[in-house]
């Protein structure tokens, strides 16, 4: 507490030091809390996706996958730089991927969407990637190796400095994991329990955090809770 109390403090009063003190504490907080506003919206994310997905160059061609592919799976970027063909298994005339996430060894097994399946189909139709059995998706078509997140991160670093809309988003290749999040969560009637269980978390907080849910969602939240549930029971 002393830590905190600067100089000027000590000509105050108790009551008046404390009011201070959290007058301080709430303009850091609104600082460093941003609302949902600065995600970006799932819609955008894909079509900018589409846009960079249907270019001639292998740079903008693959980051357009990578985009495309966490918006719809909500895998981290580790996890989508580390697809391989095997990982690739059709389903009832679609398509589903199955893996051991890196963090927590949890496992991934989901079926995506009919555009994202046609567009892996294309991109290794495209032989932008080497002929070898179970290879990387996103490969470096020199090497045959994964691309890293640094090349990925790099790469939306430019995207964010060329595009308008996104100068005032939060946007890195987290940003794809937590619009997948936001997009479950706005689908169930913000029931932050289904975005928790989607992303794997085991906490309801770790899921607030990737949402950034300002006070006013939070509130929703419980409202939503004790209408559902407690105003259910007789």
């Amino acid at each position: 507490m002393l830590a905190l109390v600067n100089q000027p403090l000590f000509t105050m009063g108790v009551f008046e030091a404390r009011q201070e003190l959290k007058k301080r504490q709430l303009r850091t907080t609104s600082r460093k809390v941003k609302g949902t506003s600065d995600h970006c919206d799932s819609a955008d994310l894909m079509r900018l996706a589409e846009t960079l997905f249907s270019s001639d160059k292998h740079t903008e061609k693959t980051l357009g996958l990578v985009i495309y592919t966490g918006v719809v799976t909500g895998l981290r970027i580790g996890d989508i730089l580390e697809l391989q063909t095997e990982n690739l298994h059709p389903f009832e005339g679609g398509c589903r991927i199955k893996l051991t996430q890196q963090k927590d060894k949890v496992k991934f097994d989901k079926l995506i969407s009919r555009r994202l399946d046609d567009m892996i189909g294309e991109y290794l139709g495209s032989k932008l990637i080497t002929d070898k059995p179970d290879t990387y998706i996103f490969a470096n078509p020199l090497t045959g190796k994964a691309y890293t997140n640094h090349w990925v991160n790099k790469r939306f670093g430019i995207l964010k400095d060329d595009i308008s809309w996104l100068k005032d988003k939060t946007f890195s290749t987290h940003t794809l994991r937590k619009s997948y999040a936001m997009t479950i969560y706005k689908y169930y009637g913000n029931d932050i329990v289904k975005a928790r269980d989607s992303l794997g978390h085991k906490s309801i907080t770790t899921t607030q955090k990737y949402l950034n849910l300002d006070r006013k969602e939070k509130e929703l939240i419980h409202a939503n809770v004790v209408n559902d549930i407690f105003n259910a029971v007789v």
